[in-house]
């Protein structure tokens, strides 16, 4: 799965040999230069199968470091998920 971050805008895009393509566009709350970076879709489901709230922060730093994902501004947990490359 790769995600594109530009200016309050996140594109989610997804191609799978088997299933085939896909690409969703989102309104995020994110101010930075544009960054591009890649995760396991599994993670990233598994990540969400654990979150309650509606709103969830993802920290970023580059497309190569580990991306730390909490819930909101609930800091009881924290989940690390390291990039792939895209």
């Amino acid at each position: 799965m790769k995600l594109q971050l530009d200016e309050d805008r996140l594109i989610l895009s997804v191609n799978a040999p088997d299933s085939g393509a896909a690409e969703e566009e989102l309104a995020v709350a994110y101010g930075d230069e544009r960054l591009e970076i890649g995760f396991n879709a599994k993670y990233l489901l598994e990540i969400a199968s654990q979150v309650d709230r509606e709103n969830a922060v993802f920290m970023f730093n580059s497309s190569g470091d580990p991306t730390l994902m909490r819930e909101g501004n609930d800091t009881s947990a924290i989940y690390v998920v390291m990039p792939m490359r895209v």
